[in-house]
C-alpha cells in the first residue's frame, strides 16, 4: 500500500508506532504495542498504554476552527 492510499492520520499513527516504541516512564520497548486513534470530527487523539508499566501517552490534534468542524459533523449525522 502506498503512502498516497492512506490518510495523513493513518500515516501519523504509523509514525508513532514506529518512532515512539520506548516508554518514557519505564524504558520498556513495546515492539507490538499499537497506538489507538479516536476522532470526533474536530479533534484526533492518539493514545498508547505501556504493556509493562501501564503509563499512558497521548498526542492530540485539534482543528483550528473546532466549532465549524463540529457543526459540519453534526449536520452529516
Amino acid at each position: 500500500m502506498s503512502d498516497r492510499s492512506r490518510s495523513p492520520f493513518e500515516r501519523l499513527r504509523e509514525y508513532y508506532e514506529h518512532e515512539e516504541r520506548v516508554c518514557p516512564e519505564c524504558g520498556f520497548e513495546d515492539e507490538e504495542g499499537a497506538w489507538e486513534a479516536e476522532a470526533d470530527g474536530a479533534d484526533v487523539v492518539y493514545t498508547h498504554t505501556c504493556s509493562e508499566c501501564g503509563a499512558e501517552r497521548r498526542h492530540s490534534l485539534e482543528l483550528p476552527d473546532r466549532e465549524t468542524a463540529l457543526e459540519h459533523v453534526e449536520r452529516r449525522q
